[in-house]
């Protein structure tokens, strides 16, 4: 089995989980709109959910912590780097 992490940049930046059969071919499941959340616990992977009601949240995906360790690792060591926008200087008075 092999894992690709597909990286989805914008307001919301977040990442699908590809699981294909071997490297090359096409995946077989993917879990789309994932992203890492920090807490007090460490970083944890938010997968689709959709709030209920109540306001609980009704988890589509779960996966064990082993999976996850693995898929933080993947998706961080192949984050796109962040751009840092600079904005043009104004003519400053000296």
């Amino acid at each position: 089995m092999f894992i690709s992490i597909e990286h989805h940049e914008g307001k919301y930046p977040s990442f699908n989980i590809n699981i294909h059969s071997e490297e090359g071919a096409e995946a077989f499941l993917s879990i789309k709109g994932c992203s890492i959340k920090d807490s007090a616990k460490g970083p944890f992977i938010s997968y689709p959910a959709r709030k209920k009601d109540d306001g609980t949240w009704w988890k589509h995906v779960w996966a064990s912590d082993k999976f996850n360790a693995s898929i933080i690792k993947k998706a961080q060591n192949s984050a796109p780097a962040k751009v840092v926008k600079k904005e043009p200087l104004e003519d400053l008075d000296f």
